[in-house]
């Protein structure tokens, strides 16, 4: 390759690689703005995505939360131009909202200390400080019990909508096993068995 060609390449490299890079889940269209949700009332335009694709919670709205003994407050974001898609988040004063799974229609409980949280389409686990302390690395993943949880890798999560009350779904296929609280797997990994279920409600 002449000399002319190998400098102009590594020209477009050092130009392609100056561009900023934003962490933005590109699995999901994040709407502009949000509308906020509590029993029996919703707050419109509560907030609005900021520079990551993140959501940030308006101040007026911030300070009308209820916060618990930890400092932790849940709250219903939707999109305000489709009410149907929504996204539990836990919030606390100073952190941007983390995004959690939904649990008997609410924000997954913090189960030994740890909630699941999405992040670009897999699952990790949070704790109540809001930090990331299980990496997302799983398709599926159940809460904490007696300090293990039950997580699957290429598996995909199955809705029976049959079902009149709650919200009924699991995970099937992939790959099976159990990790504790410090991500540590704990039961070796198995093949899915068919007609095997595990529900979380």
């Amino acid at each position: 390759m002449p000399d002319f060609l190998k400098i102009a390449a590594l020209g477009a490299l050092l130009v392609l690689s100056s561009r900023p890079v934003m962490a933005i889940d590109r699995g999901t269209v994040t709407p502009a703005v949000f509308d906020c949700w509590e029993p029996e009332r919703i707050f419109k335009q509560c907030a609005a995505t900021g520079p990551d694709g993140r959501p940030r919670l308006k101040r007026a709205f911030l300070a009308r939360l209820r916060y618990d003994r930890d400092g932790l407050a849940s709250v219903l974001l939707m999109d305000g131009t489709d009410k149907q898609k929504s996204q539990w988040y836990y919030v606390r004063r100073g952190v941007i909202p983390v995004p959690v799974k939904v649990m008997d229609n609410g924000p997954d409980y913090f189960e030994d200390g740890l909630a699941r949280s999405p992040v670009g389409g897999k699952i990790g686990y949070i704790d109540r400080k809001l930090n990331l302390v299980i990496p997302a690395t799983y398709d599926g993943a159940y809460p904490f019990k007696d300090g293990v949880a039950v997580v699957c890798t290429a598996c995909t999560l199955v809705f029976d909508s049959t079902v009149t009350e709650g919200e009924r779904s699991w995970y099937e296929g992939g790959q099976w096993g159990r990790i504790d609280r410090r991500g540590r797997v704990v039961s070796p990994f198995r093949p899915w068995e068919k007609g095997k279920r595990f529900d979380f409600d």
